[in-house]
């Protein structure tokens, strides 16, 4: 089987999506460039729900809505549809016994209507699937009783989830959260997968119930009854034990649901946690704004400085130092000739009040001699009362300044003030600036972090947690009960078999019961010897592949690490060092070798199954780098017929030669929910949906182009 194409119409967050894949024999290999949170885990749950329907859905679809979440507002009810376009190569009947294996390509349609609920109550209808075949005239529709027969034949149901996959639950094969049980049994369920091995145990079960039947038709012996009795018991402990097998499957896959939603959860509080502690980021904030508030009343006190010194006597000085000193000069001079103090009117009204002048004149007021004096007199202080005013003021003026310098140290004086109180203010005002870009900052930060959603999710998470408890618990209860049934299964069979040989040999009934018995342990045997076989084989394939991803040769050097994976006839995935020493793969390996260990069983499942169908991976060079992750890539494309990867752009980092080599076919797919913090630019859609373009690994555009530094 190869995937050509896949139209995805209304599921979740794929509005109106076109997948298309490399079908080149060359170049095999498609790579979907997508971040985290792109719809990658969609579009590979679309791509099975489109081949399987509601039984490929986690939970088989019951809690698991297709509605965009987005347009419940919108509508109530929506149409969704998955088309996918396939080739296969099918064995076609040529008459007289004759078959042909023949190419033919088919156009598949999955679609429903679901309707919104505000509750985790799931409404579908109208399911329905049709299947075309494409030929060069046009399309013929598959009769619907041979739909189901030709997708088996392209991609067995089975195997979905070996073929389906991605790098953290591949991890599920040696993840410590397990017990040694269930690791066990998923790598026995992918054996089983992988060999058909269900109809090789529902032909065993019915030749035990077949030999149940006739040992209850048996001629009446002394050992009749007892054998009802036993076989009523065998009857009820494997009615127990299928119960309770299907009880620890269910419980699996809730545990596995739970794990998976459990990383999810886990990786979108690690997202909003990488934003910042909100209480610490708020508690800086508060200090920043304090010291702009300082730094602001520290501006202030300046410039009121600067406004003082702008009025000082200082600047005064500095401004009419040249004038000044030619006046102090001339001020010096007059009082070194004693013209300074000098006064003419207060002597000349002295003389007014005296009879006599001090030179013996007559200055009465009765005599004509004293009156002419007395008017001369008068005339002289009006005359001198001019030139007086001025003599005050330079001698005020003298006394005032006599004291003050008016030289270059006070212009020196009063520049270095201004200087230094000047780069203050320009330090205060900088401080300022950076104080109110830094809270800008924060605040944005600070709004990014959603209390709600990390609330909200670190409930979820301890739900999840308390849930996951529970299931373990009641899957250790599960397990002692079918392993005490199983016991005395086996022992009541052990009682059986004695009581059935006792039985009598010439009743054709016992010949029969005898006869479905050697059957049953036939069928049983081939059974255990094909997984045997397979185990053996898918084995040798996975130490192939693993020793070849992580480069190690320990033929070719005895210093090497690692020597040997190895799959146990007990289910058991182990890894040998020097010496057979034995480590564990989940607690002795780095993550990137724990990664290549699980992918390489994957692909030695699907390389001994011979099934040729893509695989189609999420994800799977997580946690690698440098050699391995290159190793990685190589070996799963050239053990891989067709191979659809989904890689973030940390992925792609460190092998985009190798994809420039070997990919037929590299796109984008963005979510425009990333804007503003992760994309660059505002994508310009309406609604909530995943937008392709055709940018490859080296390139991008208005739609994808990414912050540089963001975390992916």
């Amino acid at each position: 089987m190869k995937l050509i194409r896949a139209e995805i119409t209304n599921f979740r967050l794929l509005k109106n999506l076109t997948l298309d894949f490399s079908c080149d024999k060359n170049k095999r290999l498609t790579v979907i460039r997508a971040a985290n949170e792109s719809g990658k885990t969609t579009c590979k749950t679309a791509l099975l729900w489109g081949l399987f329907g509601n039984k490929a859905l986690p939970s088989e679809g019951r809690k698991f809505a297709l509605f965009p979440s987005d347009t419940k507002e919108q509508a109530n009810r929506i149409d969704i549809s998955v088309e996918i376009e396939f080739e296969n190569d099918l064995v076609v009947p040529m008459g007289r016994g004759s078959h042909q294996v023949q190419n033919k390509r088919f156009r598949l349609k999955r679609s429903c209507i679901e309707y919104s609920s505000d509750t985790n109550d799931i409404r579908r209808e109208a399911e329905s699937v049709v299947l075309y075949e494409v030929t060069r005239e046009g399309t013929d529709k598959v009769p619907s009783s041979q739909v189901s027969a030709v997708i088996e034949s392209s991609l067995p149901e089975a195997l979905k989830d070996v073929y389906f996959t991605d790098g953290d639950s591949a991890m599920s094969f040696i993840e410590a959260a397990a017990t040694q049980g269930v690791k066990r049994r998923r790598v026995s369920r992918a054996i089983e997968a992988l060999l058909r091995l269900d109809i090789l145990t529902d032909t065993t079960r019915q030749l035990g119930n077949a030999a149940s039947s006739f040992s209850s038709k048996i001629d009446n012996t002394d050992y009749k009854s007892q054998l009802e009795v036993l076989n009523d018991r065998i009857a009820g402990w494997e009615e127990d034990i299928e119960e309770w097998e299907e009880e620890r499957r269910n419980l699996e896959t809730s545990i596995a649901q739970h794990t998976s939603e459990l990383t999810s959860i886990n990786k979108k509080i690690e997202g909003i946690l990488k934003l910042g502690n909100k209480e610490k980021l708020v508690s800086e904030k508060q200090s920043h704004e304090k010291r702009l508030r300082i730094n602001r009343e520290n501006e202030k006190r300046t410039l009121n400085d600067l406004g003082s010194l702008l009025r000082s006597r200082h600047l005064s000085a500095a401004l009419i130092s040249g004038t000044a000193n030619k006046g102090v000069n001339l001020l010096k001079t007059l009082s070194e000739s004693r013209q300074l103090p000098k006064v003419n009117i207060p002597i000349l009204e002295e003389l007014l009040d005296a009879e006599n002048c001090f030179c013996g004149a007559d200055l009465s007021v009765n005599t004509e001699s004293g009156k002419k004096s007395r008017n001369n007199i008068k005339q002289s202080i009006e005359d001198s009362r001019n030139s007086d005013q001025l003599q005050e003021i330079a001698t005020s003026l003298f006394y005032a300044i006599r004291s003050e310098q008016f030289d270059n140290t006070v212009s020196r004086h009063w520049m270095k003030d201004y200087e230094n109180r000047n780069l203050t203010l320009t330090q205060l005002r900088s401080n300022i600036q950076s104080e109110t870009d830094l809270l800008e900052k924060l605040s944005v930060e600070i709004n990014l972090i959603k209390d709600a959603a990390l609330k909200q999710n670190q409930d979820i998470e301890s739900t999840l947690r308390i849930k996951l408890g529970s299931d373990n618990v009641s899957l250790g209860q599960l397990e002692s009960k079918i392993s005490d049934a199983t016991l005395r299964k086996k022992e009541a069979e052990e009682d059986r078999q004695n009581a059935e040989r006792r039985l009598n040999k010439t009743d054709t009934v016992s010949g029969k019961l005898n006869l479905c018995r050697m059957m049953e342990g036939i069928f049983s045997k081939v059974h255990e010897r094909l997984v045997k076989e397979e185990l053996r084989l898918v084995g040798e394939e996975m130490n192939r592949i693993f020793l070849e991803m992580i480069g190690s040769d320990p033929e070719a050097n005895d210093l090497t690490l690692i020597t040997e994976a190895r799959l146990t006839e007990d289910f058991d995935i182990l890894v040998f060092g020097p010496g057979g020493h034995r480590l564990d793969p989940d607690q002795d390996l780095n993550g990137a070798s724990r990664r290549a260990i699980t992918l390489a069983f994957i692909l030695a499942l699907t390389k001994v199954s011979q099934v040729e169908a893509p695989n189609v991976i999420d994800t799977p060079l997580g946690m690698m780098s440098g050699f391995v992750k290159r190793s990685v890539l190589n070996m799963t494309v050239q053990e891989s017929s067709q191979v659809i990867l989904f890689l973030t752009h940390d992925e792609i980092s460190g092998v985009e030669d190798i994809i420039d080599k070997k990919s037929g076919r590299v796109y984008t797919l963005t979510n425009p929910a990333h804007y503003p913090r992760m994309l660059a630019n505002e994508p310009k859609v309406t609604d909530s949906r995943l937008i392709r373009c055709e940018c490859d690994h080296r390139s991008h555009c208005t739609y994808c182009e990414r912050i540089a530094g963001e975390v992916y």
